[in-house]
């Protein structure tokens, strides 16, 4: 009877001890999981996040526009801005252009006529790549402001200005005795192998839309 009751004894506490082992595993089971899942959530809430402001980075870094091929559809704006109606195209060399440029540099040349006088302005791209010169297209516009300096004196006006993206410079001289031609220009470089200019007798803000219409 003694051992009848012993033996009883020792099942229950054998079932008791496995029924509080099972407990206490459900609780690491269940604290594991729990902890994986908070660990999960925040590694994905934080590289969500990370990635959001990369992105929201690059979007505000400026992308430079390709250098385009030097061909003559560069003159050819679209849309033509308002005020300017398309003419013709022509190639053109650069010191017969009155520009102050004195080296023979081929050029497309986009002819626009402007308001309602059809005042010719003139969008002009010359390719210093092809020519045999070690200048570079910095140096020509710097020969360009010598020039106007040298033909207008106190009456050349030369500032820089910024559209699309990248500096240009903006050539003006207010006076009726010296020659016409040149006294109104924008120019800028287009890479290592072109510059870019926009000539004609017609107000500043016109030469300027002109320039800015490019997209270059």
């Amino acid at each position: 009877m003694k051992k009848n009751i012993l033996v009883a004894f020792l099942l229950l506490a054998v079932v008791f001890a496995v029924g509080v082992s099972g407990c206490l595993g459900g609780d690491d089971a269940d604290n594991a999981t729990n902890n994986t899942t908070n660990t999960t959530d925040n590694t994905t809430g934080n590289n969500t996040g990370n990635t959001s402001n990369e992105t929201d980075n690059s979007s505000n870094e400026s992308v430079q526009k390709p250098v385009p091929p030097f061909d003559a559809n560069l003159t050819l704006v679209h849309p033509v801005p308002e005020g300017f109606v398309f003419f013709s195209t022509a190639t053109v060399k650069s010191h017969g252009q009155h520009i102050g440029v004195t080296d023979a540099l081929y050029g497309y040349q986009g002819i626009y006529h402007y308001g309602s006088a059809g005042t010719p302005v003139f969008l002009t791209y010359y390719d210093v790549a092809i020519a045999n010169t070690t200048k570079t297209p910095d140096s020509y516009i710097q020969m360009m402001k010598d020039s106007h300096l040298k033909t207008y004196g106190s009456d050349s006006n030369i500032t820089t200005i910024q559209f699309s993206g990248h500096d240009a410079t903006l050539f003006a001289a207010e006076t009726d005795e010296a020659p016409q031609y040149g006294k109104y220009m924008v120019a800028w470089a287009l890479g290592d192998s072109m510059f870019v200019t926009v000539t004609g007798t017609v107000d500043d803000d016109a030469l300027i839309t002109l320039a800015t219409a490019t997209g270059y």
